[in-house]
């Protein structure tokens, strides 16, 4: 566990969990999550990188993409895919695909080519004595996929846009 309170798991070869407690009812939390005003304002970008799209229909075969330029004004990375479960506010399942693009960093032209990195994503959120307690679970198809997410300094960029998602809730009309 770190200091914001993210704690991450891995339970199976396959699977990542992260469990975070939030000061905030349910259905803000489900709002900041689902709406892609909110999501851009708080999901972790890396120092240099900009937002270049936030696409989100939130309902069962609604389809989402998230896509960030690198310092250089190229793709960096791109994330889509389409919602296989919507249970507002407590519960979203959808597949998520992934791929790197050259101005990631590190990776050159090579990333521009390569197969879409996939997992299932199962977001579930409980409330209780006004906070609400968030589980995601990240599936894999593999334990090396599994490894790769969790050496690739995910879970810092996890809590920092928790972090900030604690400030956008504690601004948000209870």
């Amino acid at each position: 566990m770190n200091s914001t309170g993210l704690k991450v798991t891995t339970p199976s070869n396959l699977e990542i969990v992260m469990t975070r407690a939030f000061d905030a009812p349910r259905r803000l939390v489900w709002d900041a999550m689902t709406k892609p005003e909110l999501v851009r304002q708080w999901m972790f970008t890396p120092p240099g990188w900009s937002w270049a799209a936030c696409e989100m229909d939130v309902r069962v075969g609604g389809k989402y993409r998230w896509e960030w330029n690198g310092p250089n004004g190229e793709r960096a990375l791109s994330i889509w895919g389409e919602h296989r479960e919507v249970v507002p506010p407590a519960r979203i399942v959808h597949n998520e695909l992934m791929t790197m693009g050259p101005g990631a960093g590190g990776c050159g032209s090579d990333c521009a080519d390569a197969e879409p990195w996939e997992l299932l994503a199962t977001l579930e959120l409980t409330e209780s004595g006004g906070k609400t307690h968030l589980r995601m679970t990240l599936l894999f198809n593999s334990k090396e996929a599994r490894d790769a997410a969790l050496t690739s300094g995910m879970e810092r960029g996890v809590a920092a846009g928790y972090d900030a998602l604690d400030a956008i809730l504690a601004g948000m009309k209870r």
